[in-house]
């Protein structure tokens, strides 16, 4: 409807994500920045399926409809900071992985949302692995190193 856009959140904050006035870009399915025109929120209201967002030039319904699977997303520095125990989903892509006994089993490649959370894929030397991104998994992480060590638990890697 003239040039809103259906937008499902990625975010646990959509409402500041999504806020009018904020400056974002528009991006591929798979994330990577497509359009460097920075763009403008103009409005945005929750609805049952994600949120409707109008966009500065995005003005009708054939442009709305050429966006269908982008990615709508902003520059992180403009976003507020997580919490201690929260963490941007971009900021787990490159992560090292580490097993519990310090050993590198590989980086993070790829982050996928599932019905019970989030889901990395670190890239090991026995292929790829999928492995939840939960507290009870990870035994400690360091940021600035960008490592993250997994708890003891056998066949979670295999």
């Amino acid at each position: 409807m003239r040039g809103a856009l259906l937008i499902e959140s990625k975010s646990d904050v959509p409402g500041a994500v999504f806020a009018p006035g904020r400056v974002v870009y528009i991006g591929s399915a798979d994330g990577a920045r497509i359009d460097e025109a920075p763009r403008t929120i103009t409005e945005a209201r929750e609805a049952n399926a994600g949120w409707i967002v109008s966009i500065e030039g995005l003005s009708d319904r054939t442009v709305a409809e050429s966006m269908k699977a982008r990615t709508v997303f902003a520059d992180a520095d403009t976003l507020p900071p997580p919490d201690e125990d929260e963490v941007y989903v971009h900021e787990l892509v490159g992560l090292t992985v580490l097993s519990h006994d310090g050993a590198t089993v590989g980086p993070v490649c790829d982050v996928y949302e599932a019905p019970q959370g989030l889901l990395i894929e670190v890239d090991t030397a026995n292929g790829k692995r999928l492995v939840p991104w939960r507290d009870e998994l990870i035994a400690s992480s360091n940021w600035e190193a960008r490592q993250v060590t997994l708890i003891d638990l056998p066949g979670l890697l295999d």
